[in-house]
This record gives C-alpha cells, sequence and structure tokens, in this order.
C-alpha cells in the first residue's frame, strides 16, 4: 500500500510544480522579433510530445507544436531588447483554428510535392513527371498575396481556371525547367552542376500547424543519395535546407544554386554569406511584376560564384560526414516584399536573428 500512496504524492508535487513553469523570451538585438521559437522537452522536464497548454501574460492561450525530434514550438512577438513570458501547464490545448504551414504530395499532378505558409509555398517535382522525361529539376515557388493555405485550391482542376494565372491569391510563375531553380543542392563535378532528378522517397515528419518538414532522398550519379531535410515556419520566408549525401567516396564539391534568368542577369546582389535575385518571371512582358529569391548561409563559409544561368554558394571538399545547412528564400512583390531593397532588409534581419537567437528561460 504504501508504494502506491508514494507515487501519488510525487505525482501531485510534480503536477504542482509543473503548473508554475514559466518560460521567458528575451531579445538581444535593438530589433522587432517575429519568430518561432523551439524548447526542448527536457527543458520543459517532460517527455516529449507531452500534451501542454501554453499561456502569454493576458492568459490567452497559444498556438504550440511538437516536433518529430522532441521540442516544443511557439510563434512569439518580442519588442526590441525586450522580453516575453508565458506559463506552461500540461494539460490538452485547444485545436487549432488553423494552420500556418502544410503540404503534401498531389498524386493528382505527377506527384508534385509542394508545401507553403502563410507567404510563400515551394514544389519539388515528383516522378511521375520525371517518367515523362521532362527537365524539372529544381525546387519550384508558389508566390501568394493571402496568408491562407491555397495549394490545395490551386491543385484543383477546374476547366476555366490554371495556377499559372493570377486570379487574386496565388499562383505559379517561376520558371524552373531544367535549372537548380530556387535552392537546390547539387554536386559540383569538374566545375560543371551534375543536376539533380526528382525525389524517389520522401517523409512528411511536420505537418502545422507552425512548421512543415520533409525528408525527401533523391538517386544521384555513381550510386550516390541525396537526402534532403526542408523545413518552413511560420512566418518565415526562407526554407531551412539540411542535406547529406551517402557513398561519398572522396572529398567533392557541392552546392546550392539559384537560377538566373538570360532576359535579366543584372539584379544579383552577392554578400560575404548571402545573394539574392530580382526574378523577372517566366513571362516578364506579361506579368509586370518580379519573384525575388535568395540563398543565405549563415552557418557555413561557401565561394559564392555564378556560372551556367546561376549563382551558387559552393561548399568546397564535401565528405560523407557533413552535414550542408543553407537556407533558400523567396517573396512576392504584389504582397509583402515591394522591392529589393526591401528584400535586402529582410535577408539582413534574418541574418542577425541567427547570429543573435531569442534567449531562453525555463523556470
Amino acid at each position: 500500500m504504501k508504494k502506491p500512496f508514494l507515487w501519488m504524492i510525487l505525482s501531485l508535487c510534480s503536477w504542482i510544480s509543473w503548473a508554475q513553469t514559466t518560460v521567458t523570451i528575451q531579445n538581444p538585438t535593438n530589433q522587432q522579433r517575429s519568430e518561432l521559437v523551439s524548447i526542448s522537452a527536457q527543458q520543459l522536464g517532460v517527455k516529449a510530445k507531452t500534451p501542454v497548454v501554453v499561456r502569454d501574460v493576458f492568459d490567452i492561450e497559444q498556438l504550440t507544436q511538437w516536433t518529430h525530434d522532441g521540442r516544443l514550438l511557439m510563434s512569439v512577438y518580442v519588442k526590441p531588447n525586450g522580453k516575453a513570458t508565458f506559463t506552461v501547464e500540461q494539460g490538452t490545448p485547444a485545436a487549432a483554428e488553423r494552420s500556418w504551414a502544410s503540404g503534401r504530395m498531389y498524386p493528382e499532378r505527377l506527384e508534385d510535392l509542394s508545401f507553403e505558409n502563410d507567404r510563400i509555398g515551394f514544389r519539388l517535382y515528383g516522378p511521375a513527371l520525371q517518367k515523362r522525361g521532362e527537365k524539372g529539376f529544381g525546387h519550384d515557388v508558389w508566390v501568394k498575396r493571402t496568408t491562407e493555405l491555397v495549394l490545395d485550391d490551386l491543385y484543383r482542376y477546374h476547366p476555366r481556371l490554371s495556377f499559372h494565372l493570377d486570379y487574386g491569391k496565388a499562383l505559379d510563375c517561376y520558371g524552373v525547367g531544367p535549372t537548380l531553380g530556387c535552392g537546390t543542392p547539387c554536386i559540383i563535378r569538374d566545375g560543371k552542376i551534375v543536376y539533380p532528378w526528382c525525389y524517389q522517397n520522401y517523409y512528411i515528419l511536420e505537418n502545422g500547424p507552425l512548421r512543415f518538414t520533409v525528408q525527401a532522398d533523391f538517386p544521384t550519379v555513381d550510386g550516390i543519395t541525396e537526402h534532403r531535410l526542408l523545413s518552413l515556419d511560420k512566418g518565415s520566408n526562407f526554407c531551412e535546407a539540411t542535406v547529406w549525401y551517402d557513398h561519398i567516396s572522396e572529398p567533392v564539391d557541392i552546392a546550392a544554386g539559384l537560377a538566373i534568368r538570360p532576359a535579366d542577369p543584372t539584379s544579383v546582389v552577392v554578400g560575404k554569406d548571402y545573394v539574392h535575385y530580382a526574378d523577372p518571371t517566366i513571362d516578364p512582358m506579361r506579368h509586370q511584376f518580379l519573384i525575388y529569391t535568395a540563398l543565405l548561409f549563415p552557418d557555413v563559409k561557401v565561394t559564392i560564384t555564378q556560372q551556367e544561368s546561376h549563382a551558387l554558394g559552393i561548399l568546397k571538399g564535401y565528405t560523407s560526414d557533413q552535414r550542408f545547412h543553407y537556407f533558400f528564400g523567396a517573396a512576392w512583390s504584389e504582397f509583402d516584399v515591394r522591392s529589393q531593397a526591401e528584400w535586402q532588409s529582410r535577408i539582413e534581419g534574418f541574418m542577425q536573428a541567427r547570429q543573435h537567437p531569442l534567449e531562453i528561460t525555463v523556470q
């Protein structure tokens, strides 16, 4: 009888201590911060994916999401050099009213693997397209002028509509074809791009409401397999990419690429650890707007160069025990980034945030 009683006392003490858990988010920069933060289950003192309720200082419940690797995501806003405080307790969270990031494979459109958030969307072409002999090597971009998730609507067949035309919310007007598109990785051999084909397998690890994450595997030359982990967060124009290759017998150069259009190669901007571009779309004369694209390398030293109608961030001497980590992104001049100067500012803010992450204290 003693053991059950002792267990009840210990459980009650644990519940009481959990009821007092406070998370403080400190902003070490003089810029307004709006982003996702993640807190490990170990920091919170619970098992991964334990149902929890997070509330702000107004006692309003906050949207959260457990990641596949045991971290609790929450969306925070913190003023310059300020702090935000939240309480965390075990309990059943309210159902999400909406999702801010989502994706799936679309068998109805040649096995496209497409995903989006409230700002932008991306597409990886599927095996069915490759079987037709089409060369769609790179990441495609979906531009949006709404925070709604719209990909299912875009893919829904309608005899009079096309997702290549602008009917008010979103469209596909970014040209990929036989290029690396927006942010696709590749192997470099003899100074030339070895273009990857379409994905062979994929595994959706997280599907909203705050983050979408997928791992896709790509067969390449010489029996090498590329693994690509892609993650898109609520509120971000930038998709996080982690890439690694199996069966590399000797060091090889790899890269991430950004397609540069022959019609307008002049607006490429190269920084120390980034490159961005004002893309005139696949049909500049008809569309009359721009898609701003970018590659960001905050955590790895690369050589940025231009060749074969691409801007490339090249990592030299890659070996199989490494992870190639970078970000690629896009924005539309018809939505939240109206000029390339604004895009430059958005990139600078993102890079500063990476260098000075929000500081998390759990008590």
